[in-house]
């Protein structure tokens, strides 16, 4: 019988984590899911997600558990200077993403597999400049000034895969405290016009109940809640290094079938990320810090950025 539990999880990223407001600036997303689903089929999934489901490797495995999410979000990138109204050709454009995505997960106690898709848009149909004007409004901070230079309407879409590894594992008992420590590996890959990417990454982790905890854990930049055993007082430390080969990239090469402001792209990154996660009850939190390698030639501001995530587990 089925143990199924629904959660919802919103998470905020944001440059100001680091003190800093330019390049990528925001990003603001809602994700509902189901943990413990007995399989990939109609009955746990829209028809056309179930039929692209069952052509996956995902449900070939046996012992398996699996995982729905759903995600609604939008991201903005900027100028690093945003009081400049002129185009700063030698900056990454400006750019705002409105995208929903769907992603399942099959996974036991030592690999983790999960394939996505994202459908989206970029331009001003994103609403990048309204948000970021009205939440400087409030918030007093200087107005970005720069959005006419943005990239032009375009629709997106990217198919990802992603495989996580985890080798091995220890356990520390002492009087006071019973933890865990494990390592993980992984590789990552997408395809499509938002960004065609292929990476390989390493990490660790160290606190308590990560066995629970596995189908959440990536060695990937971006953390995310998808599947997790419930576990009312697990926590743990992260650090993870990532290397990847990046063929395109709408917030750096600029739109794919239109004309429009772009850098010259550096395609080979590495990617650093290290935080915190922590159940309290029927919540989780996590909270993460991440630097990525420059992205574009004559960068002249790192990409850094913290991210911080709520979950409500029903």
């Amino acid at each position: 019988m089925s143990d199924k539990r629904t959660y919802a999880s919103l998470s905020f990223e944001n440059d100001v984590f680091f003190k800093d407001d330019g390049l990528y600036s925001n990003g603001l997303f809602l994700t509902w899911g189901y943990n413990h689903v007995d399989a990939l089929n109609s009955e746990n999934l829209p028809y056309w997600i179930a039929s692209l489901a069952q052509q996956t490797h995902l449900v070939s495995g046996e012992n398996k558990k699996y995982s729905v999410s759903y995600g609604f979000g939008q991201v903005l990138q900027t100028a690093i200077d945003i009081s400049v109204e002129e185009l700063v050709k030698e900056d990454a454009p400006y750019v705002g993403l409105l995208a929903w995505e769907v992603n399942l997960l099959a996974y036991d106690d030592f690999v983790s597999d999960e394939v996505g898709l994202i459908l989206g848009a970029v331009g001003p149909m994103a609403g990048g400049e309204f948000v970021q004007s009205f939440v400087h409004d409030l918030t007093g901070s200087k107005q970005p000034k720069g959005w006419d230079n943005q990239i032009n309407n375009e629709f997106t879409f990217r198919l990802q895969a992603r495989r996580t590894w985890r080798l091995y594992q220890a356990d520390f008992s002492s009087d006071l405290l019973n933890t865990q420590f494990d390592f993980l590996t992984g590789v990552d890959g997408g395809l499509g016009n938002l960004r065609s990417d292929v990476a390989t990454g390493v990490g660790f982790r160290f606190g308590q109940q990560l066995d629970k905890n596995f189908g959440s854990a990536t060695v990937f930049p971006v953390q995310k809640f998808n599947g997790m055993n419930y576990s009312p007082y697990g926590w743990y430390f992260f650090a993870n290094v990532s290397a990847s080969y990046v063929a395109n990239d709408i917030f750096i090469n600029g739109n794919t079938f239109h004309d429009s402001h772009s850098v010259e792209f550096i395609h080979t990154q590495v990617a650093f990320s290290t935080g915190i996660m922590a159940n309290i009850y029927d919540f989780s939190i996590l909270y993460t810090l991440l630097r990525i390698s420059d992205e574009y030639e004559g960068q002249a501001e790192a990409s850094r950025f913290g991210s911080i995530a709520i979950t409500y587990h029903f």
